[in-house]
């Protein structure tokens, strides 16, 4: 069979948008909600509330988002208008959630952060919804697709990394916090914004058939009844609810159990970020010569291992941590390419007995339930933490340690070993996904020699 090669310029390009799309989910996840209640002066009860239903928002409209964009017909394709269309209007929203509402009062200044936040998620959701769902439609080649998402990933984690850095230089500007939140959303608000618009100019969409009308019940079952997808999606959200679950942790393990402080702490993560964006590479060549399952079984049976090993790592051997931050850093770093190269495989597994492409409602879904999953998951992690009893900024009791360790370890490797055990039963290898497009190919010939 023919490979299917993308060029440099539209994996570049494809992938240069992630970067800004990981800057502006990661500044607000570690600063959105101190700058409400350090700077802004909101109760942590009502900005608690706040983010809740902006979140619970947040997961109801992905899948319309996902529905609208496989409907949608232009000469532009059904995905790449949104990254036209919403690309301003994500930027402005990333600036507006930095200005302090001031002069009102707390209910009114409450509804105004609100409203805020739910225009920034909603663009957020309008492009990130449609640029999941772009990358299937770019290539159908089993190898190429993992190949597009390490570019993608590659600019996700160096995103990552710049977003726990650059805010100390924006803060650091004046003594007024309120002034470097605001210059810092400004600043990467139009940065964030020209991303999109590179993406747009630089991808080309295939116009595939199968694009009939379909309602969106009827396409929310036809999901929920793609066996393969349902197996790659337990995969997904395993791999990702425990990496957010390490991620919400890791700082109370550094601090608490290995003594470890803020600037240490953020060199801890540099190595991580650093070495997870050097073994992309590696695990994009272990997926083509083994297979994603088997790549993704190595790779995250290595993970559990690692993080299983942090349970019993002794204060005292606190230097080690760098060691074990660049062994998870490889971990992870096929957490970002392997899992989001899967899926895709599996919807055109049910174009092929469903004769519909609906890669916007899939990626709808995949959002919509992993915001559940994660909120569950983090609300979990609450609920350990107080039941060991955490105390803020104390000296932490031993069963409150073992509380902090065994979130860092256990809950994400059970997580990571579960992914394991769905995707070993994932019926579509690359022969068997050779098949389905040979098939497919073979239908659009006879469906276009009818046309004639």
């Amino acid at each position: 069979m023919t490979t299917e090669t993308l060029s440099f310029k539209a994996k570049f390009s494809y992938g240069l948008a992630d970067f800004g799309f990981s800057i502006a989910f990661t500044i607000p996840a570690f600063f959105l909600m101190i700058f409400l209640t350090d700077v802004a002066g909101i109760p942590p009860a009502l900005v608690g509330t706040v983010l809740l239903v902006a979140k619970a928002w947040d997961a109801v409209i992905d899948p319309f988002i996902g529905h609208l964009s496989d409907r949608l017909q232009t000469g532009w394709g059904r995905r790449r208008p949104f990254l036209l269309w919403f690309a301003v209007p994500f930027g402005f929203s990333f600036y507006f959630l930095w200005l302090v509402p001031a002069g009102t009062s707390l209910f009114w200044q409450s509804l105004i952060v609100l409203g805020v936040v739910i225009f920034f998620i909603t663009n957020f959701s309008l492009l990130s919804v449609p640029y999941n769902s772009l990358a299937p439609e770019m290539t159908r080649d089993y190898n190429e697709r993992t190949r597009l998402n390490a570019y993608r990933m590659f600019f996700s984690i160096i995103g990552g990394l710049v977003a726990v850095i650059l805010p100390a230089y924006f803060l650091g500007l004046s003594e007024d916090l309120r002034y470097g939140y605001r210059v810092m959303g400004l600043s990467l608000g139009v940065f964030i914004a020209l991303l999109p618009l590179a993406a747009f100019w630089g991808t080309k969409e295939k116009q595939l058939p199968g694009e009939q009308e379909i309602s969106f019940g009827r396409g929310v079952r036809l999901v929920l009844g793609n066996r393969p997808f349902i197996l790659s999606l337990l995969t997904y959200l395993a791999t990702w609810v425990a990496i957010d679950i390490i991620s919400s942790v890791f700082l109370y393990y550094l601090k608490y159990w290995l003594g470890i402080g803020e600037d240490s702490s953020n060199t801890i993560f540099g190595v991580l970020f650093i070495v997870a964006a050097f073994f992309l590479p590696f695990w994009v060549r272990i997926s083509e010569k083994s297979g994603k399952v088997r790549a993704y079984i190595l790779a995250h049976g290595f993970l559990a291992v690692i993080l299983l090993a942090l349970i019993f790592l002794p204060p005292e051997a606190n230097w080690l941590v760098y060691l074990f931050a660049a062994l998870a850093g490889i971990g992870i770093s096929a957490a970002h390419v392997i899992p989001i190269s899967i899926l895709p495989d599996a919807i055109d597994y049910d174009q092929l007995h469903s004769g519909y492409r609906q890669e916007g409602i899939y990626f709808g879904l995949v959002n919509f339930i992993r915001q559940l999953a994660t909120s569950g998951a983090l609300f979990f992690v609450g609920l350990i933490l107080q039941w060991t009893g955490y105390v803020p900024n104390a000296a932490q009791t031993e069963t409150a340690l073992w509380g902090i360790r065994l979130l860092i370890g256990l809950l994400p490797g059970i997580l990571l070993l579960l992914g394991i055990l769905a995707l070993r039963k994932y019926p579509i290898d690359r022969e068997y996904h050779q098949e389905i497009i040979a098939q497919l190919a073979a239908r659009e010939t006879a469906a276009e020699k009818e046309r004639l």
